[in-house]
């Protein structure tokens, strides 16, 4: 075999280096030079009910305009910012069907809970556990915050759990310190104060506290509409809704790479209904 075979064997289309280069039998990690995730927030399963027969009960077109986006933009990861699930009175079963329809195309699915969602002794998180470790769903749940390490240790992700929207829960305050793994995403639910007027709105995120973060990108949610929230050296945005009341709405698609690249991209829910 020519070296030119041999050097084939490790770098695939992406650009991405894998496999054994010592020759002494070591796993070497995959170095991917880029990486898409979809950024999402305020779905909202189970505000809208299905109509007869072109819908299920509790309409699922969301989700699958989500799904079908993942595809489309060959993203590698998928981020949830809050409000997956519009309320704790959801039937397991649409919980269940949710959380395949999202993890069906086989990528990572972080997800926090938001407002809508909290993580608290009624939560539906905690009421369907097997139903989120069965499909995979990352689910950053602590209340002072968690992280994962993903995309071969080039990614952290983390966030903080809600269990009480209320002026006292501040999804940025005393953030990490930026870890050194490539990229770092902050991911949070709430409402950015843009004047001494918020400071008495429910789980509030100041520019400074953006900033601190140190992040490459920080992920929002609670807002329905396409904000940007950049401060500073960190980009960070609100992305707006998956699909508006009627019709479609949009997601974040950012680019990790030498910079990052954020475009907004449609959301578009099965033309034939979810049934």
């Amino acid at each position: 075999m020519t070296w030119c075979n041999k050097i084939s064997q490790f770098v695939s289309l992406d650009s991405s280096v894998s496999g054994n280069l010592s020759g002494h039998g070591d796993e070497v990690r995959t170095v991917k030079r880029m990486v898409r995730m979809l950024h999402t927030s305020d779905v909202h399963i189970g505000h809208v009910r299905g109509s007869a027969g072109d819908h299920a009960e509790v309409c699922q077109c969301p989700v699958h305009g989500i799904a079908d986006a993942v595809m489309q933009h060959e993203v590698d990861v998928l981020m949830v910012a809050g409000d997956l699930f519009d309320h704790a009175r959801l039937p397991d079963r649409a919980v269940r069907s949710t959380l395949e329809i999202l993890t069906e195309p086989g990528i990572p699915v972080v997800v926090i809970p938001g407002n809508h969602d909290v993580h608290d002794d009624k939560s539906l998180w905690q009421r369907c556990r097997q139903d989120v470790e069965k499909t995979g769903i990352q689910l950053l749940e602590e209340l002072e915050g968690s992280s994962l390490v993903m995309e071969s240790n080039q990614m952290t992700i983390w966030g903080r759990a809600m269990n009480d929207h209320e002026p006292a829960y501040r999804p940025l305050l005393n953030a990490p310190p930026r870890p050194d793994t490539k990229w770092y995403v902050v991911a949070a639910h709430g409402h950015l104060n843009l004047s001494s007027e918020d400071a008495h709105r429910s789980s509030p995120i100041t520019y400074e506290e953006i900033s601190s973060t140190n992040a490459d990108y920080v992920a929002l949610g609670h807002w329905h509409v396409p904000t940007d929230a950049s401060h500073g050296t960190v980009t960070a945005w609100y992305p707006g809704t998956p699909m508006g009341s009627p019709g479609n709405g949009t997601a974040a698609l950012i680019t990790f790479g030498e910079e990052v690249r954020v475009e907004h991209v449609p959301i578009a829910g099965p033309e034939n209904g979810c049934a």
